[in-house]
């Protein structure tokens, strides 16, 4: 609607305020003069009044109503947008950041390229810092979280007989011996579970735990332990169980950054164990670990082909649980092949 143009050289726009702390709504008409405003209701009586510096003019959102507030606090509200404008052009010039441009889509476009180099570069980095940054209390919760989790869905005590698990135990212990020190400083535990439906299996958790399925214990020979004891270890003195929890909710904290809310990532994710169920070692980290576990199993005393011998056991569709969790099957086997000193 149209401002009125006084006798005394003001103008004024039509609205309704709410004084402060009030939800009475009143009629009124903000009239604005060279450095006053004045809000003035139908009996043409002065409701409130201030400078015109010591008005707060929010930007234009939309067709939402404009807010105007005073410094009493009273809230005026306008649709009359163009005589808002009109009269207080240095804010109106607020709105126009708003309307589209061409221009914002380069601001997308670096935006979307920013956070492709901070995930390919800068969160790598970030996680080294956080491996090496990570309290051992810490670590040892996530292996008990996942632990916990585990049992509650997947797996059972383990029903081994005791000179089984003595047999799979001394193999552990050689492979312990024969660390090197930069791989010696964790906790290595072993742990037995029953756990039939994911066949001849091994799981290697952040902190050094390594669980063996009875499965692979009755099943593999002492070479094939070895060499697949060896490999969970490599996991571990690489630590990539951590650097997989990392860059998974270093993924997650970046979208959450973007959407406003990070959360309770690390008691709900992290030290519940949820996370590392879910998560898969990369192609690098099974090659690096396929590595180590063979040279380790050979400088222990058994047959670095062990762990080659025990992929070639494996029957594809009945250990396709082993193989979706040990991505690169085929490759892997050709990465050992490579190995000097290994058939």
């Amino acid at each position: 609607m149209p401002f009125i143009r006084s006798t005394q050289g003001s103008a004024s726009i039509q609205g309704r305020a709410y004084p402060p702390l009030s939800s009475r709504e009143l009629s009124v008409r903000l009239a604005v003069g060279q450095d006053q405003v004045w809000l003035i209701n139908p009996r043409q009586k002065i409701v409130t009044q201030s400078a015109l510096s010591d008005v707060k003019i929010e930007p234009r959102l939309g067709q939402a109503e404009r807010r105007i507030i005073l410094p009493d606090g009273t809230l005026f509200l306008t649709e009359d947008h163009d005589t808002v404008d009109a009269l207080l052009g240095d804010h109106a010039a607020l709105y126009g950041f708003e309307q589209f441009h061409p221009r914002l889509i380069a601001v997308v476009l670096a935006c979307i390229i920013g956070a492709w180099a901070m995930w390919k570069y800068g969160l790598t980095a970030l996680v080294h810092v956080a491996v090496w940054l990570t309290p051992e209390p810490v670590v040892s919760a996530m292996d008990q979280g996942m632990l916990a989790s585990m049992d509650r869905v997947m797996s059972a005590p383990s029903r081994l007989d005791a000179e089984t698990q003595a047999e799979v135990q001394q193999i552990f212990d050689r492979l312990q011996e024969h660390l090197a020190p930069e791989g010696a400083v964790h906790d290595y535990q072993l742990a037995f579970r029953h756990m039939p439906g994911m066949g001849p299996n091994a799981f290697a958790l952040p902190g050094g735990t390594i669980i063996v399925t009875d499965t692979l214990a009755e099943t593999a020979s002492a070479d094939a332990l070895a060499g697949v004891i060896g490999h969970e270890m490599g996991h571990v003195a690489g630590h990539h169980g951590l650097k997989q929890v990392y860059r998974s909710v270093g993924g997650f904290v970046l979208i959450s950054m973007l959407a406003g809310d990070t959360g309770p990532i690390l008691e709900d994710t992290l030290l519940q164990g949820n996370l590392i169920l879910s998560l898969s070692y990369s192609r690098e980290h099974e090659l690096q670990a396929d590595s180590f576990g063979a040279r380790l199993a050979q400088q222990a005393g058994y047959d670095p082909g062990g762990l080659l011998d025990f992929f070639d056991s494996l029957d594809l569709p009945e250990h396709v649980d082993w193989l979706s969790t040990h991505p690169g099957f085929e490759d892997r086997k050709r990465n050992l092949r490579r190995i000097d000193d290994l058939r």
